[in-house]
């Protein structure tokens, strides 16, 4: 009974050896696999807040004509901008959603807080938070030296 004892012993203490080892093992690739996945998420970000400024541009460029022109001389008009706003959207095909690429695609044709807003909304989505109701968000996107009227407002 001895033998059968030790080997018994000597099997589970192996045992637990290589469910640590595999533990440890699948451990470190999750790790890996959400550093990779967070890095991501940060680049979108990135790429999602510039184009958030182009689209607020598009919608209100004289507003932003200042601004344009100390960050961006390029862009002297809102054809411009709108062409650049073209070329993110080609660029997008690598990493928005459908809705996205769909929801930019119908701001570039028409450039209005609503369309910023609906774009805004799925780009959100994109990057793993919650959507947010557009009915109820009062989000007030008037273009500089302009006064909207309140139902026009989003």
């Amino acid at each position: 009974m001895d033998a059968s004892w030790i080997t018994l012993a000597t099997g589970l203490i192996a045992g637990l050896g290589m469910g640590s080892v595999i533990t440890a093992q699948i451990q470190h690739a999750l790790r890996i696999k959400e550093a990779a996945h967070e890095s991501r998420r940060r680049d979108l970000e990135a790429r999602y807040k510039v184009i958030i400024l182009l689209m607020y541009a598009a919608y209100d460029f004289t507003g932003n004509e200042t601004a344009m022109r100390i960050h961006r001389p390029d862009l002297k008009t809102q054809t411009d901008v709108l062409n650049d706003l073209r070329a993110e959207w080609t660029n997008m095909l690598l990493f928005a959603s459908k809705t996205t690429l769909d929801s930019l695609r119908i701001f570039m044709a028409d450039p209005t807080a609503e369309n910023l807003a609906k774009c805004a909304v799925s780009m959100r989505v994109d990057l793993g938070r919650d959507s947010v109701d557009l009915e109820t968000l009062n989000l007030n996107l008037i273009p500089n030296n302009q006064s909207m009227p309140p139902e026009k407002r989003l």
